[in-house]
């Protein structure tokens, strides 16, 4: 009778121990920009009304530059079909002012209305790009991806709030990385050219689909090697750095978008064990 009772005691605490576990939900906190992983045995991934494929066996959630801060939920279903839940707790990211002074290209200052209807044009072609819900199509590939240039040097100005001789405030959505005029700008990753054109804010621009949801932008080019509907594979010169748009000199604009969310870029190219953990 009291070995039984031992038994019944050990069965009834580790119930005891999972109830209590599953009423303490996983969680994970991050910052607007950023991008947190659910690693594990990962068959399906979902946030809000969105729900994708995981890359590797890892659930991977951008969280938008400008979500607004507060708790949300986000799921997992396994390999095994069970359904997992966490709590993401987003905070916010100040937006850092920066005001470029003595700004040369007065007419992205103060807009004609030929140049303001030429960017609405170009918007009407872009936006069904950007908005375009290309989840479900498969990941062709890994993280962290590829550089955009060789020597890549450090980066600057994601989510600035940017000004122009005090003038046109504006949210940089990507980050700014200067290099040399002519220097080779390369495709992070394998994928398809969306979009490749000359564009009044971004300049020579080229976009790429690399499945999963996973969007890469490229500003300011000098030339462009590619054309619309192109394939292309990780490391391929896909163009040249330039100054051509709203610039103060030449660089590379790197852009990220993933499930339609704009994401700092710099978590895409780091180790994924660097991205916040869902515990």
């Amino acid at each position: 009778m009291r070995q039984f009772l031992l038994i019944w005691a050990l069965l009834t605490s580790g119930l005891l121990a999972e109830a209590q576990e599953n009423q303490s939900p996983r969680s994970v906190t991050a910052t607007q920009g950023m991008v947190v992983r659910w690693p594990g045995n990962c068959k399906r991934c979902s946030m809000a009304d969105r729900a994708w494929d995981p890359v590797n066996g890892t659930c991977y959630y951008p969280i938008d530059m400008e979500k607004k801060p507060g708790t949300f939920t986000i799921s997992r279903r396994t390999t095994g079909g069970k359904l997992e839940s966490a709590k993401l707790t987003v905070s916010e990211k100040p937006c850092k002012t920066e005001d470029i002074k003595n700004f040369k290209k007065l007419a992205y200052i103060n807009v004609s209305p030929q140049n303001l209807a030429r960017h609405r044009r170009e918007m009407d072609v872009l936006n069904p790009i950007l908005l375009v819900k290309n989840d479900e199509k498969p990941a062709v590939f890994d993280l962290p991806v590829g550089k955009p240039a060789a020597a890549l040097p450090a980066g600057q100005g994601f989510g600035n709030c940017r000004t122009f001789n005090g003038q046109g405030a504006d949210r940089h959505t990507g980050t700014d990385y200067p290099l040399a005029a002519g220097k080779a700008v390369l495709s992070v990753g394998n994928g398809r050219v969306v979009l490749a054109a000359n564009h009044f804010f971004s300049g020579n621009s080229v976009y790429i689909d690399h499945g999963n949801g996973l969007l890469t932008e490229y500003f300011h080019l000098k030339a462009i090697d590619v054309k619309q509907n192109q394939t292309v594979t990780k490391g391929q010169k896909i163009g040249e750095v330039g100054d051509t748009g709203r610039t103060t000199g030449p660089h590379l604009h790197f852009g990220i978008r993933w499930h339609g969310e704009k994401i700092n870029p710099g978590y895409v190219l780091v180790d994924p064990s660097d991205m916040p953990e869902v515990k």
